[in-house]
Formats: structure tokens, C-alpha cells, sequence
């Protein structure tokens, strides 16, 4: 039966080190981000065609989201893909990138599927 970890953020937490220490605190060996709601602001990331996308002061509804975490010695990796569309805005085209780093606009859940690695390897 797959797990679920739901990571809960509020208004201006900073996502990467929110996620790193929810990660540490369950103990998780490998996860894949499988749903968000809610917006980020304040954020950089690098776009899909390799572009530095920086300092966005604006919010942005998360559209979609994917990547993965991994536990390593040090810590986690953690590679978060965001595809973000402007709140303000009427119809405009949604663009997307890894998260490099970005906060919390509003509340903003983010919803992971955990992997126990220890039982895949046995």
C-alpha cells in the first residue's frame, strides 16, 4: 500500500528547507511529489530550456507538480519541478522549472508518495 506524507506550508515559509526537515523528521528514504495546492512567490528557478528564472516577486498558482526526494548521507536531494501560473492574470501561458528556491504565497500543500527503499531492495 503506497504512504502519503502531506506537507502543510503558511504564508512566506521557505518551501526547500520546509520540505528538507519534513523528510528528516519521517525519516523518508524516497519519495515523488504527486500533488500541490496553493501558490509560491518571492521564488528562482531554472526553466525547462535551462534559463536562470530569478527573483519573481509575484504569486504563482501551482498548475502542476513533480520530482523526487532522496535520503543521503548528508541530507536529502530534493528535485521539485513546479509548473506555475501568474494568480493576476486573466489567460496566460503557464511555464515551469526546478525549484531553486521560492516561498509559501497563502497556505500551500504539497503532497508526496513515499517508497520504502529498504523493502523494494529485499
Amino acid at each position: 500500500m503506497e504512504q502519503r506524507l502531506v506537507i502543510i506550508f503558511s504564508d512566506n515559509d521557505d518551501i526547500l528547507p520546509g520540505l528538507a526537515e519534513a523528510l528528516k523528521q519521517h525519516d523518508v528514504d524516497f519519495a515523488r511529489f504527486s500533488r500541490a495546492e496553493g501558490s509560491i512567490k518571492d521564488f528562482e528557478l531554472i526553466s525547462d530550456n535551462y534559463e536562470d528564472i530569478s527573483k519573481i516577486s509575484d504569486v504563482y498558482v501551482v498548475d502542476k507538480i513533480s520530482g523526487r526526494a532522496l535520503k543521503q548521507k548528508d541530507g536529502h536531494t530534493i528535485n521539485l519541478h513546479f509548473t506555475l501560473i501568474r494568480k493576476d492574470a486573466g489567460k496566460t501561458l503557464p511555464f515551469s522549472g526546478e525549484l531553486k528556491k521560492g516561498l509559501a504565497a497563502g497556505d500551500l500543500t504539497i503532497v508526496l508518495t513515499l517508497t520504502d527503499m529498504k523493502k523494494i531492495i529485499h
